[in-house]
């Protein structure tokens, strides 16, 4: 009776722990199914992003040695298709140390090819993968890993009490989206920032007051992520 009472206790905490955690293709699969993921009404365009999302993201990470059918702690993703252009731009960071950078787009690849890694899918479709440092993701990809920290460091509702200082605060056009899961179910964010348009303080907003810049400029600096230089240039 105790050697039952036992295993069951065991299976129990292995159930309970494995909650915890998912698999890259059980994100993936969990972000998919939403109804509302596809702003497309067209069958046969969700269809081709669909497949497109799946390939790049789980064959995308597989060829850098993530496994997409391993359960992690974290999973971070920022990804999206460029709507008029066609090309995909995607950031798979794992456990908040194996980072992932999916790419198709001709900008970047124009301008350094060499660091990337060519994948060719079954189906003909062709990326580019490179595997990134958590500096070098820091210093090359500053976008990126500002809005990573904010979801990850739980920052995000700091950060809006910084964009709702005043009506004329910047906010950046961002095309990307950003999903998180971290034991408490896959979220979803979307947040209108660049750093790179702040990063040297403020320009161009002539309705935008010296006192409310000053404010935006310490509200941002407080999240202790990436700092403004207080002085424009």
């Amino acid at each position: 009776m105790k050697k039952i009472i036992l295993l069951i206790s065991i299976m129990l905490f292995y159930s309970c722990h494995s909650q915890k955690k998912m698999s890259l293709r059980q994100m993936n699969e969990s972000l998919l199914s939403d109804k509302n993921y596809f702003t497309y009404s067209d069958s046969a365009t969700t269809k081709i992003l669909t497949e497109g999302y799946k390939i790049f993201r789980l064959l995308g990470a597989k060829s850098l040695n993530i496994n997409p059918d391993k359960k992690y702690s974290q999973i971070y993703i920022e990804d999206g298709f460029h709507d008029e252009e066609g090309f995909y731009n995607g950031i798979i960071i794992i456990d908040n140390k194996d980072i992932c950078e999916i790419t198709t787009s001709p900008y970047k690849l124009h301008q350094d090819s060499l660091s990337y890694t060519k994948v060719k899918e079954k189906n003909e479709i062709i990326f580019y993968t490179k595997k990134l440092s958590m500096e070098d993701f820091k210093n090359i990809y500053s976008d990126e890993y500002f809005r990573y920290k904010l979801i990850t460091q739980e920052k995000v509702n700091a950060f809006e009490k910084c964009l709702a200082i005043d009506q004329y605060t910047p906010k950046s056009i961002v095309y990307a989206r950003n999903y998180y899961f971290s034991g408490k179910g896959v979220k979803d964010y979307k947040l209108p920032i660049k750093y790179s348009d702040i990063k040297n303080g403020i320009e161009g907003l002539p309705y935008f007051k010296e006192d409310k810049k000053k404010e935006f400029i310490e509200c941002i600096n407080k999240l202790d992520i990436l700092k403004i230089n207080s002085q424009s240039k």
